[in-house]
């Protein structure tokens, strides 16, 4: 079957597809291709044509179930050819599969091991009710034969970052026992801060990556408006600060302790790999940090060692024993080197038990610095809250009704629904709910509020006729929440799945102009072009959640070409003692430098410059260090800053015609302490990922871009 006979594009390519498709013919001949493109730049519409050209049956897998039914509607609407009846093309279920056939990785998972049962969705959230499960049975269904009889030569992996998830390893050995299939890879979000390995792992998969289509060409194309990143920062609470004290105080009492415990230095002292300087290279080059770490210990105890182990580091003078030694010290003496050490059992069975009571030890990791009970503190600060009503605040006196705000963060908090209404009730709390409250309480006059998640919505209770009209023959049923109130909100239910839709369609036409949902249900896949500030007060820090959020918010809107948007950051920092000491990498909160992370991934328009860049240097008006006046500071800047959407856009577009040709240019620098150890070495994560990006020349983009970014080594 020639798949153009049912299959014809009816839209017109945009440059950044066609420039994809011009070259497919080449990036195929390794039976593979690799599409990286930012959110909203029509990756399934490419991958449907990448499909049609192939002309082969072909099985696409895709991460949602919300997601699988995009893309057969997207077939439907803007590729089959009219008379043409969809149920003979195209499947929602591999057991009858058709010339196209879509299908979630869960599906692909439990058909591999036939399971009966229940698959709920990737992400879904501990207290969330999933009302996207669905009960599959594949007892007795024979997969692999069932892909061979139905001809199936093309596999396209959609979001194909998704393959970090458990079950990737049902796809290679689908792919390995199902024999020799074209590849077709389309993410948003590749999977760049993971490990060395898992990123070898999905390269092997998915073949390097051919084309990139970047954000900023994104927005010289029309496809994604103009936007600014702001951050607004809070301090701890005093509980949380208090929580962070203790640690801290635990974390120097047994650096203390174990630099005056001589049978601790007597078992450093043993290790067998210091004895042989030939093999000491070999042994400590996978991490010269811990090398680094001994030799510290060494100088400040005043214990001899070779010099040579120092020149194996490149360094003249090592700095002294801290919390970040010792932290690496411990974690190679206990766990990852303890065959090392001639050391009594009952000794390094006691000092753990201690270091874990302290709460330095969890799950075999040592952690001097921050453990992971702290870094979920501060990242989860309650300070956070305050930090939303601000901004909510900001954005409204700027944009009045015209506001389409969403706050995506990670859980509903049910328990908090009986503290609606009941201001006596103590409500502050991080989740979709007390956000809610919060708002509410604040009385902004005009503002009005929605929830929208898989098992609360609420709506105001002048939104209800509205909302009828976009259901019509659905079946809903509305409690009032507040019946006292004079603008009151109601608790909606109905039975299906249309409520999501259909609310998301009544907040687009204004009926309510801040939208609170999780970003399970509203991250990947759903889609609301209107709006125009996002703030992400989800709290995990990974690049491909966060860019997936953000991609929410940069769309372009039909009928609005004056569209900007701004995505807010919250993030907790740590007071210092004095203020203003310098902040380090170690001493900065991890949400501060989650943050960095995540600005490392992200190309946008530089606060002074007109440049686009990634990085925190583009947030200029960010200055370390830190103190309680800077951070006020900083926080009324990013607010003026929002209010100036107009001349966001002119800037936007001075920047991107500044040149004819747009070079992407990484440039790889060393911290400095690292390297003057020995640890800089650059891990073949980062290498692959620069190699590509150096080397990338994109000819249809006026625009300049200077990337900056940092590659540090095992030691880091």
């Amino acid at each position: 079957m020639q798949f153009n006979e049912f299959l014809e594009f009816k839209g017109t390519w945009r440059n950044y597809q066609k420039r994809v498709l011009d070259h497919a013919d080449a990036y195929l001949k390794d039976g593979k291709i690799h599409i990286v493109a930012a959110p909203g730049s029509g990756k399934t519409t490419l991958g449907i044509e990448l499909i049609k050209r192939v002309s082969k049956n072909a099985l696409v897998l895709a991460p949602s179930i919300t997601i699988r039914e995009q893309w057969v509607e997207r077939i439907k609407t803007g590729f089959l050819k009219q008379g043409k009846d969809p149920e003979e093309y195209l499947s929602q279920d591999i057991r009858q599969p058709k010339a196209i056939t879509v299908i979630t990785y869960q599906a692909l998972h439990s058909a591999m091991k036939r399971y009966q049962g229940t698959i709920r969705e990737d992400g879904e959230e501990e207290d969330e009710e999933n009302t996207h499960a669905e009960v599959v049975d594949y007892s007795g269904f024979d997969l692999l034969e069932t892909i061979h009889t139905a001809k199936i030569e093309v596999i396209c992996l959609d979001e194909c970052h998704h393959l970090r998830s458990e079950w990737w390893k049902a796809i290679e050995e689908f792919r390995k026992k199902s024999g020799e299939k074209i590849i077709l890879s389309l993410t948003a979000t590749p999977p760049y801060d993971s490990t060395p390995a898992a990123w070898e792992r999905y390269i092997s998969l998915c073949g390097p990556i051919d084309e990139e289509i970047t954000v900023p060409e994104l927005v010289k194309e029309g496809s994604l408006c103009p936007h600014q990143d702001y951050v607004y920062f809070n301090y701890p609470t005093r509980e949380e600060k208090e929580a962070v004290d203790v640690f801290k105080e635990h974390a120097q009492n047994e650096l203390k302790a174990l630099m005056e415990d001589e049978v601790f230095a007597k078992s450093i002292e043993s290790h067998t790999g210091l004895m042989d300087m030939e093999a000491a290279g070999e042994r400590f080059l996978d991490d010269p940090g811990y090398l680094a770490a001994i030799l510290i210990f060494f100088e400040q105890k005043g214990i001899t060692y070779n010099e040579y182990l120092k020149k194996l580091l490149g360094v003249k003078k090592l700095p002294v024993m801290n919390t970040k030694w010792m932290e690496k010290l411990l974690q190679g003496f206990l766990y990852d080197d303890r065959e090392s050490y001639y050391v009594d059992s009952s000794y390094i069975e006691e000092l753990e038990m201690r270091l874990k009571h302290a709460g330095l030890i969890t799950k075999r990791k040592v952690s001097f610095e921050a453990n992971e009970k702290v870094e979920k503190l501060l990242i989860s600060s309650k300070g956070k809250i305050e930090s939303i009503k601000q901004i909510v605040k900001t954005e409204y006196e700027s944009m009045g009704k015209s506001l389409r705000m969403l706050i995506l963060t990670d859980y509903i908090r049910k328990e908090y629904m009986s503290g609606i209404g009941n201001e006596k009730k103590d409500t502050y709390a991080l989740g979709v709910i007390p956000f809610f409250e919060l708002l509410r309480r604040t009385r902004i006059k005009g503002l009005k509020l929605g929830v929208l998640c898989g098992s609360v919505v609420i709506i105001p209770s002048d939104a209800k006729d509205a909302l009828n009209q976009v259901i019509r023959n659905g079946s809903v049923t509305y409690k009032e929440l507040l019946p006292d109130e004079e603008e009151g909100y109601v608790l909606v239910t109905a039975a299906g799945n249309f409520l999501t839709a259909a609310v998301t369609r009544i907040f687009q036409e204004g009926h309510f102009h801040v939208l609170i949902g999780t970003k399970s249900l509203l991250g990947e896949g759903w889609d609301a072009p209107c709006i125009n500030s996002l703030i992400l007060a989800s709290f995990v820090g990974s690049y491909m959640l966060s860019n997936q959020m953000r991609g929410r918010a940069i769309r372009t809107m039909e009928g609005n070409p004056e569209k900007t948007s701004n995505i807010w950051h919250l993030v907790c920092v740590e007071e210092r003692k004095g203020g203003m000491q310098k902040d380090t990498e170690e001493n900065q909160s991890e949400d501060y430098r989650q943050l960095k992370r995540r600005m490392e991934n992200f190309m946008g328009l530089h606060y002074e410059q007109d440049r686009i860049e990634n990085g925190m240097d583009r947030l200029s008006i960010i200055v370390e260090p830190f103190s309680e006046h800077s951070i006020q500071k900083i926080n009324k800047e990013m607010c003026e800053r929002a209010t100036e959407r107009q001349s966001l856009k002119a800037r936007w577009h001075r920047a991107l015609a500044v040149q004819k040709q747009m070079e992407v240019v990484k440039e790889v620098e060393l911290n400095q302490s690292d390297s003057d150890l020995g640890v800089g070495l650059v891990n073949v994560l980062a290498l692959s990922i620069l190699s590509f990006v150096a080397t990338m020349l994109v000819l249809s983009l006026e625009i300049t871009m200077v990337t900056k970014g940092g590659v540090r080594g095992n030691g880091s």
